[in-house]
């Protein structure tokens, strides 16, 4: 439980910054599916700075993880052979995509033409960014974190908070009143539907593997048995979270019950983050 402790930071990075990206993939669906007029659209771009806020708040929690700034320079020097700086370097691109698509929004400096392709690289960015932020921890010398389970786990989180984030983006600016949103609905609730499966199945295959290693300090069973409390209130989180989309998905109202779901999803997404790095085990350790 120290090791969880003392990597909090990157606990709430790897909450945040996901779940903030997971919100820009889904809300590129919006643009795509629905007749948006040009009130709404900037609405919209108003609004986007919740997800973007998320994601600058997780990085800056990242840094303080370096202990010092200056090391900043040391980790984007291993870009291209280490998968932490691998990370930084694509979480870098998305966030500056992700900070003139809104910029531009704002502005509106987006034409119509523009805005689609625009929000599909961000989108794709997004889903590459949270890709690689799983990747970083597939680590040999750290066999409790070196499961393909783990990039796995971050999208489908990504997707999960994602999913309800943006329905609460598209509620607070008003995008679905007069327009057919239905397929747009559909996408959220399929995309949060598949988080919280992709996030199910990838923990309880983590945590049988767990069960199966061991180091001279400590065996794999003790570590997950000590964080079950935090998976069990994470699940019931995630219940909470995907019945919440579902209602804001097919029922009448959206705003409240995505609300609801996004905050649900995010202290579960934060109790699972803070479970994976409370099982730490380090080879010969």
């Amino acid at each position: 439980m120290e090791t969880a402790l003392n990597e909090l930071p990157l606990a709430i990075f790897t909450t945040l910054a996901p779940m903030g990206a997971g919100a820009f993939a889904v809300l590129a669906a919006a643009f795509c599916t629905m007749k948006l007029d040009d009130v709404k659209i900037k609405a919209i771009d108003r609004f986007s700075l919740i997800p973007l806020g998320l994601i600058a708040v997780g990085f800056i929690a990242s840094f303080f993880h370096l202990a010092s700034p200056l090391k900043a320079y040391g980790v984007l020097s291993g870009i291209g052979h280490s998968p932490l700086s691998n990370e930084i370097a694509v979480g870098m691109v998305f966030f500056v995509a992700a900070i003139v698509y809104v910029a531009l929004g704002f502005a509106g400096k987006l034409s119509a033409s523009a805005r689609k392709p625009f929000a599909l690289v961000v989108a794709v960015l997004a889903l590459v960014f949270s890709l690689f932020t799983g990747l970083a921890y597939m680590m040999p010398t750290i066999p409790s974190w070196d499961s393909p389970l783990v990039p796995l786990e971050m999208i489908g989180s990504a997707l999960l908070g994602g999913a309800l984030l943006a329905l609460v983006v598209l509620a607070l600016a008003k995008a679905f009143d007069g327009v057919d949103g239905h397929v747009m609905k559909s996408v959220a609730f399929l995309a949060g539907a598949i988080g919280f499966v992709a996030v199910a199945v990838a923990l309880v295959g983590h945590f049988d593997m767990l069960g199966e290693l061991w180091s001279p300090a400590v065996a794999g069973a003790s570590l997950a048995e000590v964080v079950v409390p935090f998976l069990w209130a994470a699940a019931a989180c995630g219940v909470i979270g995907v019945a919440c989309l579902g209602v804001a998905s097919f029922g009448k109202s959206v705003l409240v019950p995505a609300g609801v779901g996004a905050v649900a999803s995010l202290v579960g997404i934060f109790l699972v983050r803070f479970a994976f790095y409370a099982v730490w085990m380090s080879i010969g350790l």
